[in-house]
Order: structure tokens, then sequence, then C-alpha cells
């Protein structure tokens, strides 16, 4: 389960567990293919939409997992995306394609890189950084993450200032943001989110962890998975796919 789940009423919730089931089979072929990036016998790589949950929570049963089950019964989870990100996503279609590709996320041999619009200005363009706090989840503050000093689980993003923009508010006024480039070397829940925050910067339209301005300054969170490289399962070439921001 992930974060916008949370926040959704349970009438919500039943209304869009009943509405899943409604569609045909037809439905989701269209679906799955319409977001298709590249699929061969072993991996399907796909752009995910924001607002999309990867896998089923516990009530909500509407993600792109379940609905690619309805095209391929034996696609099987690599790795997530939060629901309010969007962007390149890998699943794989039998258990050795997915060992193998579990296997090089451990080992961070795969390469990701997320872009971001943040609020305020952050130096210069071509600016790059490092941000290597540790990041865990927060009960008290559900779904919050937090940076935490004292866990041991370490969180490294790296990160260049792209450019700087001007995004205007309801009433018109214009307000500084700084486009990233995101690259997380490890992998923890929220991490780029949460080091945004850390850094002073949260990203615009997160419906978390932005407030006033900030969180009106997007429809959505300006946050997106652009670019993944990694060896294919079987024959072992180095594969890359990009993906247009659409913020």
């Amino acid at each position: 389960m992930t974060d916008r789940h949370d926040r959704l009423s349970d009438d919500k919730i039943a209304l869009m567990n009943a509405q899943e089931c409604e569609y045909n089979d037809e439905f989701f072929k269209n679906f799955i293919h319409s977001i298709t990036v590249y699929e061969d016998d072993d991996i399907w790589v796909g752009d995910k939409p924001f607002g999309l949950l990867s896998v089923d929570g516990r009530s909500l049963k509407v993600s792109l997992q379940s609905r690619l089950l309805k095209v391929y019964p034996n696609i099987k989870l690599v790795h997530r995306l939060d629901m309010d990100t969007s962007g390149l996503i890998i699943f794989a279609k039998n258990e050795f394609a997915q060992t193998h590709l579990s296997k090089q996320f451990a080992e961070r041999m795969v390469s990701k890189e997320y872009q971001a619009v943040v609020f305020g200005t952050i130096e210069r363009a071509g600016k790059k950084g490092v941000i290597d706090v540790p990041v865990r989840y927060e009960p008290t503050t559900k779904p919050r993450h937090i940076v935490d000093m004292n866990w041991s689980k370490r969180a490294l993003t790296h990160y260049e200032v792209l450019h700087h923009e001007l995004r205007t508010d309801k009433a018109g006024k214009a307000h500084a943001v700084t486009r990233l480039a995101l690259r997380p070397i490890t992998g923890r829940s929220h991490q780029l989110r949460v080091h945004c925050v850390h850094i002073g910067h949260v990203m615009i339209g997160d419906p978390i962890y932005a407030e006033n301005i900030a969180l009106e300054l997007a429809p959505r969170l300006n946050l997106h998975a652009h670019k993944l490289r990694l060896k294919h399962p079987t024959h072992g070439a180095w594969l890359d796919w990009e993906s247009e921001v659409p913020f």
C-alpha cells in the first residue's frame, strides 16, 4: 500500500474497486498497450501514470500489477514506484528474469534517473551534489517518512541542477522553482521526496510533504522516473530506456 491510498475515503476506494471490476479484457489490453515502452519474452517495461498504485493495497485493488496480470498471468514484481510518481517501471515475465533483475537492484547495478521540480532556487544550473542521510517511515505521521540520523539503513541520492523556472500560482504570482535530475543510489521508500525536503526544497505538488504555495503550484507531484538502465536477464546486453517528462 502506498501514500495516496491512505488519503482516500472508504467510499472512494469502494467505488474505484467496483469500477475496476466492470472493465472487460479489452480495456486492460488497451491500457497496457498504451503504456508499454518495451517487452520481450522475459521483461516488460512500462510508463506508469501518476495516481496508480504499483501493486494492490490492503483495500484498494487497482494497480499496475493487477492490470498487468489480466494480460500477462505470470507477470512478476521487481520494484515499485510511489502512487504519486510517474515513469519507467519494469516487471519480469518469468521467475528467472525476476531473480536476475532483483539481484541487479539489490547490488545497485541498475541506473535510475528521475526528474523533479522543487520549490525555490537551488544555486546555479549545473550544480551537482550528494544527499547522504538515512530515511525511515514515521508511524506517528503516517504516511510520511523522515530523516533519522540514528537509523541504520543508508539513503544516498546524487542530484544535478538542470535549470531554473517560474511557476504561477492561482493568483497569477510567479514563484521560482528548480528542475533537478535525481539519481538514487539506494532505494528507500519516499527517499527522493524526503531528501529534497531535507535540503529545504520540497517537490511542488507533493500531496504529502508540500504545503500552501508549493502544493498549489502543480496539480500532481512533480516527480518522474525519466531514465532506466540495466542488464537484460537472458542475453546480458545493457538496455536503456527514457520516458518523456510530463511536467
